[in-house]
């Protein structure tokens, strides 16, 4: 049976921890409570929340990949950009999903029996960037935040000064997938996120990792991306079930640090760099 670490985090945020490494937030406010991300659809995260909750309760997805999305099928009422609806398509493969239990550090507590049926995207709710979410005292604001994913979403507590990133800027930001926009465009999404959080938020809770960044994290980002751009990286090689590219920084063997000791990372392909090479060139 596939089970689900548990962390408090705060009086109002108990972290699931899935066998994907992938972190679930529970965040409760006085009316309603709200369910940030789902996981894999491996086990039933919803036998691990319910103890925890005894409100009405919402799932937010940040974007519609299958380790953040697929245990949204048992629950009610989730909510997802709809700019994301291809990907959760094709991520709801089962071959796909069991693929991604090939290469789990926990695959051997996993068995392909343990794996949920994927939801069904017409009960989804659309959110975009602005829509809010009144949990009762505690405030959720869905925040835009295109790079992993063109809807890729961030949820911002107001009353906590509390930031869920998801996959959205991490010491492994990846862009390799077909679905990740230009290092150029995430480069400018993290300039404007930063702009319109700074002085709001104390802590970030990110989707995998070690599950906390400081603020000072997407700058960090911003300076990786930035020498992306320039041709000022390690350049080490990266390849995960097809997906190749390239890691800006060099890690420490089996980690997320980087070998410099510096904050942040990127994950990258070559061939988008910049806007204009998802341009097709004029025909003559």
């Amino acid at each position: 049976m596939v089970t689900f670490a548990v962390r408090q985090i705060t009086d109002h945020i108990t972290e699931f921890l899935g066998r994907f490494h992938e972190r679930m937030y529970l965040v409760r406010g006085t009316q309603r409570a709200a369910l940030i991300d789902a996981g894999s659809g491996f086990g039933s995260l919803k036998a691990a929340v319910d103890p925890y909750n005894d409100l009405p309760l919402i799932v937010l997805l940040t974007h519609g990949h299958q380790d953040h999305a697929m245990g949204a099928v048992e629950f009610q009422e989730v909510y997802l950009n709809p700019e994301d609806r291809e990907i959760f398509h094709w991520s709801s493969d089962a071959d796909y999903r069991l693929l991604g239990l090939k290469i789990s550090r926990d695959a051997k507590l996993v068995t392909p029996e343990d794996m949920l049926p994927p939801p069904d995207y017409n009960r989804f709710h659309p959110v975009r960037g602005g829509d809010l979410f009144d949990l009762g005292g505690t405030t959720l604001e869905a925040i835009a935040c295109p790079g992993h994913t063109r809807g890729n979403l961030v949820f911002l507590d107001r009353e906590h000064r509390i930031l869920f990133s998801g996959d959205s800027v991490s010491n492994a930001s990846f862009l390799l997938g077909k679905e990740a926009t230009t290092v150029e465009e995430y480069r400018d999404t993290l300039i404007r996120l930063k702009g319109l959080l700074e002085g709001k938020v104390d802590r970030i809770l990110e989707g995998h990792g070690t599950g906390e960044l400081p603020f000072e994290i997407i700058e960090a980002v911003i300076r990786v991306c930035d020498q992306v751009l320039a041709g000022d990286t390690d350049r080490i090689p990266y390849d995960l079930r097809g997906y190749k590219g390239f890691t800006a920084k060099e890690r420490l063997p089996h980690s997320l640090k980087r070998r410099d000791g510096g904050l942040g990372n990127l994950i990258y392909r070559e061939d988008k760099l910049w806007r204009r090479q998802l341009v097709e060139p004029e025909k003559k």
